[in-house]
């Protein structure tokens, strides 16, 4: 198994795949490192697509399904068998809420490579776009999942084992609902991307999933999407912090920001069960933010944030090029709000010690929990995937914290609280392409807002 997160801007571009490694193997290689005789079947989504970057895989007699973002007035069939005019490549359309003005957006970034003798997982952030993998910053998590053999059953765990979080479980049922959750109505997965689940071995999996799915969530159910799912795997023993009272940071690298404010600041950090925040909090006029009155509670969660994002002048005098910014959203509307948490804005900024990280347009989604030093340890929290920093990707608390309000599909991965899991955050946090720790905005610098620029976009 192979698993970790990679800048994605060093393989300069996924035309090249065959002939480069990531993370010790190539991703679209199996063992004889030969994808016209390996690799045999692949499901991936995506926000957006470029033939020209899949014809490789279609040549190759690979059977390919590709889960695209509709539109919000296509009316067409949601799934298109023969598409491009190859018998082997399925197009199909995941499903929205059409009940509402705003659909959202399908943003997952899955695959599932299924080869004689294994099937590899990834999950990134990268769509399959050419701007994907040669202009923008992304990262992945990789685990390959072996073929179960006739009649071998899953590994019984001990009486101690069973009082812990069982990853390797929750993986493989979440995995298997995510994915049958975003076939198009009427389609089983199984017959439609011509891959089952229930065929492989699912074990040493040492993340967490972590998806959203567009709608209205109450009871249990409003624990499976979106942040209160985060609510609900760090609230399990395996994975409570042993250090609770310790204040600490949440550091998120973002490249698409909606309608931010100190109240959902409060609501995420609930979630992540930190600086003793409750989801009681987000209640109105109750909890520690009424106590301790509203610009001071402002203030507090200002503080305890960093939104990493570029700067104006990063992207004009540093980047590619400001009409390679597409990835970038952020609204002057939203901004120039007096609520807007503006204090909590940092740089995106190159590592120092990698120069390739220099110049680089993230579109990369990573956050981090960390001590209010910045060190790490077993307590630290990590995320990375396809959530960015926003209400529609992560969901949106109504009705007195009784519902949850979710636009898009996403889906990332989580590493939680774990004994003895502080060098390999340590190494993760350490493969970022991106300063860490950030430095916040300086008085002088303002954000990356494409409308206040008028470039020529180079769209996600």
């Amino acid at each position: 198994a192979e698993d970790g997160i990679r800048d994605a801007q060093e393989s300069r571009g996924l035309g090249d795949v065959y002939k480069r490694q990531v993370h010790g193997g190539d991703l679209l290689k199996g063992s004889n490192q030969n994808p016209e005789r390996d690799l045999q079947v692949a499901f991936m989504t995506t926000f957006g697509y470029e033939m020209d970057l899949l014809e490789p895989i279609l040549k190759a007699k690979c059977h390919l399904t590709i889960a695209n973002d509709m539109d919000q007035n296509y009316r067409g069939p949601m799934v298109q068998k023969g598409y491009y005019g190859y018998p082997n490549c399925t197009l199909i359309y995941p499903p929205k809420d059409a009940s509402r003005n705003f659909m959202g957006a399908f943003h997952p970034k899955l695959w599932l490579l299924k080869f004689p003798e294994f099937l590899r997982v990834v999950i990134s952030s990268g769509n399959l776009t050419v701007g994907d993998w040669t202009v923008w910053s992304n990262c992945m998590w990789i685990h390959d999942c072996k073929l179960k053999k006739k009649g071998e059953e899953a590994k019984k765990r001990s009486e101690e084992e069973s009082k812990e979080f069982d990853r390797d479980k929750d993986f493989e049922e979440y995995l298997k609902f995510y994915v049958q959750a975003i076939m198009p109505k009427g389609n089983k997965y199984q017959e439609l991307l011509k891959i089952d689940l229930d065929d492989y071995v699912f074990e040493n999996i040492d993340i967490v999933l972590v998806g959203s799915l567009p709608g209205r969530f109450m009871g249990k159910e409003m624990l499976r999407y979106g942040h209160p799912r985060l609510l609900d795997v760090l609230g399990h023993p395996s994975h409570r912090m042993t250090n609770q009272g310790k204040p600490k940071v949440l550091v998120y690298q973002t490249t698409s920001i909606g309608a931010l404010s100190p109240d959902y600041f409060k609501e995420f950090l609930a979630s992540l069960r930190v600086n003793g925040w409750k989801v009681t909090d987000c209640i109105k006029g109750r909890g520690k933010a009424a106590k301790a009155g509203g610009a001071e509670a402002a203030a507090l969660l200002n503080k305890s944030v960093y939104v990493i994002y570029p700067t104006r002048s990063y992207i004009q005098e540093e980047s590619i090029g400001p009409e390679f910014s597409g990835c970038l959203l952020l609204a002057s509307k939203n901004w120039d709000k007096d609520t807007f948490p503006k204090k909590s804005f940092s740089k995106y900024e190159g590592k120092e010690d990698y120069a390739f990280s220099h110049g680089a347009i993230p579109h990369l989604k990573v956050f981090v929990v960390c001590n209010e030093d910045f060190s790490v340890d077993d307590d630290t929290i990590i995320y990375y995937g396809s959530h960015n920093f926003s209400p529609a990707a992560w969901g949106k608390y109504e009705k007195d914290c009784t519902q949850t309000n979710i636009y898009n599909s996403e889906l990332g991965v989580l590493h939680p609280p774990r004994v003895g899991s502080k060098s390999m955050k340590e190494k993760i946090i350490g493969d970022l392409p991106f300063r860490f720790p950030p430095r916040r905005y300086e008085t002088s610098d303002s954000p990356w807002i494409r409308d206040k620029v008028g470039v020529h976009e180079f769209e996600e």
